[in-house]
């Protein structure tokens, strides 16, 4: 077990980086954005099926003490937002109405957003309903959506501009999956035409996986298994997932850290799982795990997201893995603990990471 005076000193070697390390890379994300309807609630799932059930009994009725806010969503919009305020320069390519374009505009309010890439259709922006709920060990997300709404997004849909930008990006990341029904195309040939035509690094979130099972051998076949993605990352059940498609019958289901070694062995690329209570990266050159902060965690959703931007930002400024993984960890930490989805910068995360009270979990 690494001990606690190990982490302090990746801390301070950390920290003495981030002082004099800048920021100037440039990142393609794609595709999906979302609104998001949030409704924040101050109780749990318990006192809202018993108030709901209370007035279904009498009929209908409102309950009325829940925050409720309109929000850019989406994984490769929401890194996107995450990214730009860390100081990178990104180019969104994604599709949505004029009234999203509106409102993604609003959003960004940083000229580090390029949102030239946003191309606008008669279709109005994919909604989630996003139902946050209090539970003994901080916030659960019920997320509420409408797959049969999502726009298809392909390789087709790039234009001459948005191959450019992909030429010259230091990073390009293919976002959500899950949500886009050529999903598989468009990373097997984005990647592809990265491998032939750039020098960019390759980065991969597919969301939850689980709705699409049936689909993901596929992903595997022709986008992991030929060594199209240089980053991949994924949250622990999306690990498990994975990992079963390369050996269904393993013992050690629960195992993140040997699921992600089965699943960089067979890709090649390098694994970077983020849990609530750690973080860990496995590549060739062996395996990394960080512990996370200590925060009270205030937000639901995003922090995922939030981990990815500050993964990217990590690679960029050349860190050493424990160094990226504590970094990325930092990032996701303080966006849960804040109320509002309010984006953080690098002296924000500077600020956070020197501060005495911004403590690591104990992993074993």
């Amino acid at each position: 077990m690494t001990s606690g005076a190990h982490y302090e000193i990746v801390r301070r070697s950390l920290l003495e980086k981030l002082n004099y390390g800048k920021v100037r890379s440039r990142i393609v994300t794609m595709p999906d954005y979302f609104l998001d309807h949030s409704l924040s609630c101050d109780f749990d799932t318990r006192a809202l099926a018993r108030r709901m059930f209370s007035l279904e009994s009498r009929g209908g009725g409102e309950i009325s003490d829940v925050h409720q806010s309109l929000e850019v969503g989406g994984n490769a919009a929401i890194c996107t937002l995450a990214l730009a305020n860390l100081g990178v320069t990104v180019r969104p390519i994604m599709k949505t109405d004029p009234l999203g374009l509106s409102l993604f505009r609003q959003a960004c309010g940083s000229s580090k957003v390029d949102l030239s890439g946003v191309k606008l259709t008669e279709w109005s922006p994919m909604m989630t309903t996003i139902l946050e709920l209090q539970r003994r060990k901080g916030v659960a997300n019920i997320m509420l959506g409408d797959i049969s709404r999502v726009t298809p997004f392909s390789f087709e849909d790039l234009t001459p501009q948005d191959l450019r930008s992909i030429d010259a990006a230091e990073f390009v990341g293919v976002f959500n999956w899950l949500y886009n029904r050529k999903g598989t195309e468009l990373a097997e040939k984005v990647f592809a035409y990265c491998h032939t035509h750039s020098q960019a690094l390759t980065f991969v979130d597919t969301a939850d996986v689980r709705p699409r099972l049936g689909d993901l051998p596929e992903f595997v076949r022709k986008v992991l298994n030929k060594g199209l993605v240089d980053i991949l990352g994924l949250n622990e059940n999306e690990a498990l997932i994975v990992a079963g498609v390369y050996q269904p019958k393993r013992k050690e289901r629960k195992d993140v850290i040997a699921a992600s070694r089965i699943i960089s062995e067979n890709s090649g690329a390098t694994v970077y799982v983020h849990t609530s209570d750690y973080s860990v990266s496995t590549s060739t050159k062996g395996v990394s795990r960080v512990p996370a902060f200590r925060v009270r965690q205030l937000r639901g959703t995003g922090a995922g997201d939030s981990w990815n931007a500050g993964l990217l930002v990590a690679n960029s400024l050349n860190l050493a893995e424990e160094e990226s993984l504590l970094f990325a960890n930092a990032v996701a930490a303080r966006y849960i603990s804040n109320l509002k989805r309010a984006h953080s910068s690098i002296d924000n995360i500077r600020e956070f990471i020197r501060s005495p009270s911004c403590t690591l979990k104990k992993i074993h």
